[in-house]
């Protein structure tokens, strides 16, 4: 038959190891074996194997002696070969299973130690490198791709056997998945670090091309730096939300050009610019030289001289709460000027005058009467003039 036409790996389902790590503490990781979802993905598998078969294919298996493998290859044959829903072109007989050392699992020690020691040396490990790093008492990813690629030259050996089969199925382990493809398409350390492990049952497909019979990948391998990036990506805050414009309507009834806004004043010019009739006109930067001048505009029209007058200071007297000013802060009454600024005497009002006892002669209100009043209480306060 020659070189099969198609390469499939496909890892095992899912063990006991994988929903409880602590049973390698206890258990042989080699007698590790399926849980019941476990076997329902081997048959899924199977079932889906089955679908890319042609009738007239031949098959040859090769699997890792670790229990987990052998049942992952016993679910996949029972769906392969079942007659149900129909007859199954691929009868068990014809079907030649090898188990294989070499596709073992990478050797992580005897019995694994307690969880806290596990976790020291994964996080050693993420340091050092998964590809170099040795497990105590086991081996190194490197370790498992000399096995491997001692694997892959026997097996390119078989194809030139005339009664290899048209497709050759792998069923092994995550990492020893991803060493075969290491030493197949020459990847990397850096690569293989990388990638990311397949899931349970899942088929990684290699199909031979017609024009160079070379081997290619159907498969888009997963890697931890993409899946960095997609959660960067998630994590980054949304682009802002572009401010609303606020209708205003067509101009002179043209639907296709919206009506423009005036524009905003820009200086003081442009702030006096009024016509005659005192409505307020848009002055374009060709005509801006000709519009008059502050000076000359203060002095035509009284209205802006009294708008651009200077506004007197007034500074009141102490008030009744003692604070003299807005702010709350004592008042400058009699201080005679500022510490900065203009100096402006200060405004002597009937009511400070009133409450200093200071109401001039001939005022129409007594003292007393002024100065309750200033003090906003006209009750308790005797008026002289009607005693």
């Amino acid at each position: 038959m020659g070189k099969p036409r198609m390469i499939i790996l496909i890892r095992h389902a899912q063990s006991e190891g994988n929903k409880n790590r602590e049973i390698h503490q206890t258990t042989p990781d080699h007698r590790v074996k399926l849980t019941p979802e476990g076997w329902k993905q081997a048959e899924a598998a199977g079932l889906k194997l089955r679908s890319l078969l042609r009738p007239d294919d031949t098959l040859h298996f090769f699997t890792s002696p670790y229990r987990r493998t052998r049942e992952t290859t016993e679910g996949i044959l029972n769906a392969l070969t079942a007659s149900n829903p129909a007859p199954s072109p691929f009868p068990r007989h014809t079907i030649k299973v090898y188990e294989e050392p070499r596709l073992r699992e990478q050797d992580f020690g005897n019995f694994q130690p307690g969880s806290q020691e596990m976790a020291r040396m994964w996080g050693e490990r993420a340091e050092y490198g998964h590809f170099f790093y040795r497990i105590p008492n086991g081996e190194s990813a490197a370790d498992a791709y000399d096995r491997v690629s001692g694997f892959n030259d026997t097996l390119w050996r078989s194809f030139g056997d005339d009664d290899f089969a048209s497709v050759c199925v792998l069923v092994t382990h995550g990492l020893m998945t991803r060493v075969f493809l290491m030493k197949w398409y020459h990847f990397s350390v850096e690569y293989f670090e990388d990638l990311r492990n397949i899931d349970h049952c899942e088929f990684v497909v290699m199909k031979r091309s017609k024009e160079n019979q070379k081997y290619i990948l159907q498969n888009e391998l997963r890697t931890w730096s993409e899946l960095k990036k997609e959660r960067a990506e998630i994590m980054e805050p949304e682009s802002p939300i572009p401010v609303r414009k606020r209708w205003i309507g067509y101009q002179d009834g043209n639907e296709k050009e919206p009506r423009r806004r005036p524009t905003r004043r820009q200086n003081t010019r442009e702030m006096f610019a009024d016509d005659a009739d005192g409505y307020e006109t848009q002055t374009s930067s060709s005509n801006r030289s000709s519009t008059l001048s502050s000076s000359e505009m203060y002095q035509r029209d009284p209205a802006i001289r009294q708008k651009q007058s200077p506004k007197r200071l007034t500074i009141a007297e102490v008030g009744r709460d003692g604070g003299g000013s807005l702010s709350g802060a004592p008042s400058r009454c009699g201080s005679g000027a500022s510490s900065d600024g203009p100096s402006f005497p200060p405004v002597r009002t009937s009511m400070a005058m009133a409450l200093h006892g200071e109401l001039p002669e001939g005022h129409s209100t007594s003292p007393h009467r002024a100065r309750a009043d200033a003090l906003g209480d006209q009750s308790d306060v005797d008026d002289e003039s009607t005693a």
